[in-house]
Formats: structure tokens, C-alpha cells, sequence
């Protein structure tokens, strides 16, 4: 199971997702020529605000989901790359020793025949 920690955030993420919960720069949207700002227009920016920072910070730990997600990815795909390997590494190995059976075999058979030849 994937642990977040929220030391490893990135800072610039979490950075950008509070200064988005600042209104002053959500209210700039609700300003029309000539009228000033009202509370209605301030509430609205807050309420915006609210939801920028909310959704940046989410941002910022399903980064760092996807980053964690990522290294388990190319870790798992390393152990199945280092298995195959032993595998094949052993079926070298059980070659190599059949091989090895086979040519004493050989050198036994051939030995036998030489004294089947000569005794015989």
C-alpha cells in the first residue's frame, strides 16, 4: 500500500495551490467597469478561493501518488527482469550439466567398447 507523506510534497505545487487560495486573486474575475466590489463579489471570491487551494492540494498529492506509483512500476518491473534472469541463468545451468552427463556417458561407452574390444 502507497504511503503519502506530506514532507515530500513538492513546494512549488503546494505553493501555487496557496497562493490560489488568496481572494484577491479569485475577486478580479467578478469586477465589472465602473461598480466596486461588493461583499457578494468578496464571499464568491472566497468561496472560489476555497476550491483552487482544495483542488492544487489534491494536485500535489496525487503527484506525488503518481510518482510513488511510477517507482513501484519500474521496481516491480526490474524484480520480474532479474527473475527471468535467474531462470534463464538455471536453465543454462541444467543444460550445461546434462551435457556434462551425456559426455561422460560417451566416454564410458567408448571406454567399454575398448574393452570389449580387447577382452572380447
Amino acid at each position: 500500500m502507497l504511503k503519502l507523506d506530506p514532507a515530500k510534497l513538492s513546494s512549488v505545487q503546494m505553493a501555487n495551490a496557496m497562493a490560489m487560495g488568496d481572494p484577491r486573486m479569485n475577486a478580479k474575475q467578478y469586477d465589472r467597469g465602473g461598480l466596486s466590489r461588493g461583499k457578494a463579489q468578496w464571499n464568491q471570491a472566497g468561496i472560489d478561493s476555497a476550491q483552487k487551494m482544495a483542488d492544487g492540494i489534491a494536485e500535489a498529492y496525487y503527484a506525488q501518488l503518481q510518482d510513488q506509483q511510477a517507482r513501484s512500476q519500474a521496481n516491480l518491473q526490474a524484480q520480474q527482469q532479474q527473475e527471468q534472469y535467474a531462470q534463464n541463468l538455471g536453465a543454462l545451468q541444467q543444460q550445461n550439466n546434462y551435457a556434462n552427463q551425456m559426455a561422460a556417458l560417451q566416454r564410458q561407452g567408448a571406454f567399454m567398447n575398448l574393452l570389449g574390444g580387447l577382452l572380447g
